[in-house]
């Protein structure tokens, strides 16, 4: 019996002091003799170190590296050092933002000749007489060390290494990009003649223990792609932060990828992050923390004034009111809250608080933000002109139609651009900033020949981005959405077995249908407490929206779309089919405890919704050319959820 009773103060004893540590390493202030351009690495430094601190992290068991730090031996030596003092039960996530290279396979254990490699500080561009890639962090060193880890944190822990960089050699064009560089080897160097490697080296090499603990690997973009930087952040970093302020409950690393996905699509069209490993284990063995909107105090300059750490990636925007309350207070109350306030201004990750009752200290430590009525932004873009367009009618209008409406701005630097425009096959044309790629597939309908046409294609495509990056964040109305195969003979209507939707899913993690092959449908969880109801559009590259549930093929009532709570519901009445053109789409999926029904509002462009839900008015809003005398921020009497679902329509 005192046996039993020790192993079982063990086994407790081991649980409860699982520790949580965090290792980033930010590279962006290369040596000009590396031949490496700067990029903008370190600014993702604070974005992973808060998203940590939020989930229970510790400040101590996050170390930083930062430039000069990052040296290959460097990097090797904080990982040695994080190594010795990890326990089994332990989690553990590395993260990287900076240069990336593929380099000459020194080895013979590669099907292409290459390894992918990490680019410390002092890790040079090219091969010369005296620098053979020796600084170089490759995938077979890498591949070792995660083994260790995983072997020494056992089944009960957890590793997740998130790579902000990317290993191909294509041209940079367009934005500020992490990588892009030709493959590292010596001038004689022929690379072998083999199909595309899929996934990471770093996962097929990998020798471990059969309890070794689950391993999940995020990257910014797909072998062949560009990492983009997105204002001046990693475009992997700005949505893994953004889409961990999203969390909702039992989440698994699988949903936290479709977050970011859906985030990336955002930023970056063209780009594909990818997901490997251990993917449906839960988020930090389940022990992660449903993201409470509340945020330290990072500035105090007068007892009327705050400053915070967090903006629009949070989804904070000018006219959120917030609560101050004590430091430690889990929810605000009004016994609680010491003063009120509301955000005059809004960063990408800085807010500026006007409070309505001054604080009694200037500690900045003695208080945190909640986050009370929020504001959604507006509906606004920032275009920039190619230098070929010298019609000066068209700059003019283009421009007119912006200020007027309030929808953006034209600006002279290519990176501060959501949208380029260009002169294409005798059309104006919109290409993303990241790649300079035209926005979607077909070239023909992606901007127009008169101004009218241009500034249509504008706004939608602006609506189209507002829309996908539109979060609401009531967990009480929490779900989740996913396409599934389906049998499902044309002929007869007859729908058959709901089929393995691996099958569907690419290396990158991404859900993919082909057209004349695959139908699908709809399955949606309420994992909620409550009664709800759910109404669901599309998105486009476009920026076109279309009502998916209900829709003209499935009109489903009310009652038809709701959910009791813990309900799971596969709607095999309606069934989906494809057509091209090969994009990739976003499905955006509402929740309230009212009815709702995009579908009208949809439908007619704004003009068809009674509104009877708020935001059924939300949405009509939202089509809404003209943002008035001041372009303010819609505010929130809307209530509800929000989530995504990410596919794309591909060739056979």
């Amino acid at each position: 019996m005192k046996n039993n009773v020790f192993f079982l103060f063990l086994f407790f004893s081991i649980h409860c002091f699982s520790a949580k540590y965090g290792l980033i390493v930010a590279i962006g202030d290369y040596q000009p003799k590396t031949g490496w351009s700067t990029i903008s690495s370190v600014n993702d430094v604070p974005l992973i170190k808060q998203s940590l601190l939020n989930q229970g992290f510790e400040e101590k068991n996050i170390t930083t590296l930062i430039d000069a730090e990052a040296t290959k031996l460097g990097i090797i030596t904080a990982l040695e050092k994080l190594l010795a003092k990890t326990q089994p039960g332990d989690i553990v996530v590395f993260h990287y933002s900076g240069h990336g290279q593929q380099i000459f396979d020194d080895n013979g254990d590669e099907v292409d000749g290459k390894d992918e490699a990490l680019v410390p500080y002092d890790a040079w561009v090219k091969y010369t007489f005296n620098y053979k890639g020796e600084n170089h962090l490759r995938d077979d060193e890498l591949g070792n060390i995660i083994a260790l880890f995983r072997n020494k944190l056992s089944k009960n822990g957890q590793l997740v290494f998130i790579l902000d960089s990317c290993h191909s050699g294509s041209t940079t064009r367009g934005k500020k990009s992490r990588g892009g560089e030709a493959t590292f080897a010596p001038d004689d160097w022929k690379p072998l003649d083999q199909d595309k490697t899929k996934g990471s080296a770093m996962l097929e090499r990998t020798k471990i223990m059969p309890n070794a603990a689950p391993f999940v690997l995020f990257t910014g973009a797909s072998a062949d792609e560009l990492n983009y930087e997105y204002e001046g952040y990693g475009s992997l970093s700005f949505a893994f932060s953004k889409a961990m302020a999203e969390l909702g409950s039992n989440f698994t690393y699988r949903q936290l990828f479709s977050k970011i996905a859906s985030n990336m699509n955002v930023i970056s069209p063209k780009q594909t992050p990818t997901i490997e490993g251990d993917i449906d284990y839960k988020l930090f063995n389940g022990e992660y923390v449903q993201q409470q909107p509340y945020f330290e105090v990072s500035k105090l300059p007068n007892p009327s004034l705050i400053h915070i750490n967090a903006g629009k990636i949070q989804g904070i925007f000018e006219g959120t009111t917030v609560k101050i309350v004590p430091s430690g207070t889990i929810k605000a109350t009004d016994k609680n809250c010491v003063s009120t306030g509301v955000v005059t201004k809004a960063s990408f990750n800085l807010s500026y608080i006007k409070l309505d009752k001054p604080l009694q200290s200037l500690n900045a430590k003695d208080y945190w933000v909640i986050l009370d009525q929020l504001s959604y932004g507006d509906i606004a873009i920032n275009v920039f002109f190619d230098a070929k367009i010298k019609d000066k009618a068209l700059i003019a209008g283009v421009t007119q139609f912006l200020t007027e409406n309030k929808l953006g701005n034209v600006v002279a630097a290519i990176e501060q651009a959501d949208v380029i425009l260009e002169n294409q096959n005798q059309n104006t044309v919109l290409k993303i900033p990241s790649g300079l790629k035209n926005i979607g597939d077909d070239e023909q309908t992606r901007g127009g020949q008169t101004i009218a046409e241009i500034n249509q294609a504008l706004f939608q495509f602006a609506q189209g981005q507002y829309l996908k990056n539109l979060s609401l964040k009531n967990q009480t109305y929490e779900i989740e959405v996913k396409l599934l195969p389906v049998q499902y003979d044309e002929a007869t209507g007859k729908v058959g077995d709901i089929l393995d939707s691996s099958k569907n899913t690419n290396e990158a993690g991404v859900f993919e249908v082909v057209p004349g092959k695959d139908n699908v449908v709809l399955q949606v969880t309420n994992k909620s407490k409550k009664t709800l109801y759910i109404s669901l559009i599309e998105i486009n590259s476009l920026g076109e929206i279309a009502p998916f549930l209900p829709n003209d093929n499935c009109p489903l009532t009310n009652d038809e779309r709701k959910l009791n709570p813990g309900q799971t519901m596969v709607f095999k009445d309606c069934i989906y089919s494809f057509a091209p053109p090969f994009e990739t789409l976003v499905l955006k999926a509402f929740s309230t405890t009212t009815p709702i029904n995009f579908q009208p509002t949809v439908s007619t462009r704004g003009e068809g919704s009674r509104n009877v839900n708020p935001l059924e008015h939300f949405i009509q809003q939202s089509y809404s050319q003209s943002r008035g005398s001041s372009g303010n921020a819609t505010k929130s009497d809307v209530d509800g959820f929000s989530t995504e679902f990410i596919y794309k329509i591909v060739k056979q």
